[in-house]
């Protein structure tokens, strides 16, 4: 038995590092993806020009960009949670309020917390967030974080101010399907809204037709 065991170990060694390296190999793929589309979707939503915001926007759809400066983050955020939307950025909630609203609501955005939303887990109370739109800017400053059960949608309820609530895994490190979610609450300042002057329309442009399956 122990002979056995012992011709057995060198081929489970084996088979380890080529589990393991397969794996990273797979993570920083999806990781290279992400990115390649961002600059693209990043570079497509600055150059378009624009007459008028579209009202119809569709899953995989440009929204707009998210950011928080003292993080040094930016985030192209597109239409919907699928995992081919999340693979590509952030995604807005459906059924939540429109991004670049300024009217009572909430806008509930979520993403990953090992690509896009890493870097949530350093923000702070008071920091500000910027949303950008075909609409205008809109700046958020953030109230409060919590972590919530993936069940509980209350984080979604509007509280009757205009609200931004991003939403991600937690714990960040957690190995395999974290069992919790990640919540930062944040409100409209007063005034913060501006125009883009001409509005710009982002093109309508799917996530499957321009960028294919996540591999």
């Amino acid at each position: 038995m122990r002979v056995q065991t012992k011709v057995l170990i060198p081929y489970v060694q084996k088979a380890l590092i080529v589990f393991g390296a397969a794996a990273l190999l797979y993570c920083g793929g999806s990781v290279l993806y992400g990115m390649i589309v961002q600059k693209i979707d990043s570079w497509r939503f600055d150059k378009t020009v624009v007459s008028a915001a579209p009202s119809d926007i569709g899953e995989g759809e440009i929204v707009g960009r998210l950011e928080i400066p003292e993080l040094n983050f930016s985030v192209m955020v597109l239409e919907g949670v699928g995992d081919e939307v999340l693979a590509a950025g952030a995604g807005h909630v459906p059924g939540t309020s429109t991004p670049g609203s300024t009217k009572a609501g909430n806008v509930a955005i979520a993403g990953h917390r090992d690509t896009f939303f890493r870097n949530l887990r350093k923000v702070g109370i008071g920091q500000r967030i910027r949303l950008t739109t075909a609409k205008g800017v809109v700046d958020y400053s953030v109230s409060g974080t919590e972590v919530v059960h993936p069940s509980d949608t209350k984080v979604l309820e509007s509280h009757g101010n205009s609200e931004l609530t991003l939403i991600t895994c937690y714990p960040f490190y957690f190995i395999g399907p974290a069992p919790d979610r990640f919540v930062v609450h944040a409100r409209a300042i007063q005034n913060s809204s501006t125009s883009t002057g001409a509005e710009r329309v982002v093109k309508k442009e799917h996530v499957r037709k321009t960028r294919g399956k996540q591999r």
